[in-house]
């Protein structure tokens, strides 16, 4: 636990130590309670909240809002023990309400919108249920320039829809902290213990850059990332900017695999984005999204054409 800007709590959790990945947890104390930016996997709220919060003299119990960035797991599988625990009110981007309520759904749509060319196995299906522990209704449905009044403190959402459909950040003008959860990827983040990178994950190549150019716009002193060390703002900027060129690589990369190819399927290009673009693990979830954002934006344009055929075709040709 450390505070920083005046007010504001910094909660380590143990995301590193379960999945590689470090990953925090932000608070701040109004009149009415402590609010939470995300609340982590289901363990987090017990093992990590809890103890942090008594560091720092205060109570999980006390916790009477609780802010959700976007519906993954490691934002928001902690929102069921946290609603027993201390029963606070939850905020969320409206665009995500249905997979933030929703298990199936989620991983239905987030991890397996295209079957043929990815699906989970029984074993990470069980464990992402595991990380996302029960759902709750979501009270309060955020939109873009939507104002939080937490305790005096006013929080403006700022919509990205970048890293997914609803994602959103969190501008705290007044202490000159930007909240960008997981928008500002970079190139992607270093998995401890291998020699992997979690790839930088968005589904609509026009959505991500826009949202960046947004936060870009924005008066900050502070970047404040989910999986990563706070940034000043010329370092902030450096991050957003190399988070926009990683977009550019991959549209040149996607752009060359299409031209020397007369057929591209998917999980192909996932798996040559997941081995040569960067060392992301070859066919997963982020290389899956990427590769569809990128497909999708080359026929916006016109410069490839989508087709569809039946498994025997598909069998046949094989």
């Amino acid at each position: 636990m450390k505070r920083f800007a005046g007010d504001w709590i910094q909660i380590r959790t143990e995301y590193l130590e379960l999945c590689g990945l470090p990953l925090y947890l932000n608070a701040i104390v109004g009149d009415d309670g402590i609010a939470l930016l995300d609340s982590g996997v289901s363990a987090t709220p017990e093992t990590s909240v809890a103890p942090e919060l008594s560091a720092a003299g205060l109570r999980i119990e006390d916790i009477s809002l609780v802010v959700n960035s976007h519906a993954h797991p490691d934002h928001m599988g902690g929102n069921g023990r946290l609603r027993a625990l201390a029963d606070p009110r939850f905020a969320a981007p409206a665009a995500e309400a249905g997979w933030l309520e929703d298990n199936d759904l989620v991983l239905r749509q987030l991890w397996e919108p295209n079957p043929d060319a990815y699906r989970l196995t029984d074993a990470e299906r069980s464990d992402l249920r595991g990380l996302l522990g029960e759902r709750v209704r979501i009270d309060h449905l955020l939109r873009d320039g939507d104002l939080l009044d937490v305790g005096g403190t006013s929080l403006r959402i700022v919509t990205t829809s970048g890293h997914s459909p609803g994602h959103i950040a969190v501008h705290d003008a007044e202490r000159g902290v930007l909240f960008t959860f997981d928008d500002v990827q970079g190139a992607g983040v270093p998995i401890a213990h291998t020699s992997d990178w979690l790839a930088p994950l968005y589904h609509d190549v026009d959505a991500y850059v826009g949202g960046l150019r947004r936060l870009e716009a924005l008066t900050f002193d502070t970047l404040v990332p989910a999986h990563g060390d706070h940034l000043d703002r010329w370092a902030g900027l450096a991050r957003i900017a190399e988070s926009i060129a990683f977009v550019e690589r991959a549209e040149e990369f996607v752009a060359s695999f299409v031209t020397a190819r007369p057929e591209v399927r998917l999980g192909e290009l996932a798996h040559a984005m997941g081995t040569q673009l960067g060392p992301f693990g070859g066919v997963n979830l982020q290389t899956m999204s990427i590769a569809k954002a990128h497909l999708d934006h080359l026929v916006r344009s016109g410069s490839v054409t989508p087709f569809w055929r039946t498994a025997g075709d598909q069998e046949r040709n094989a």
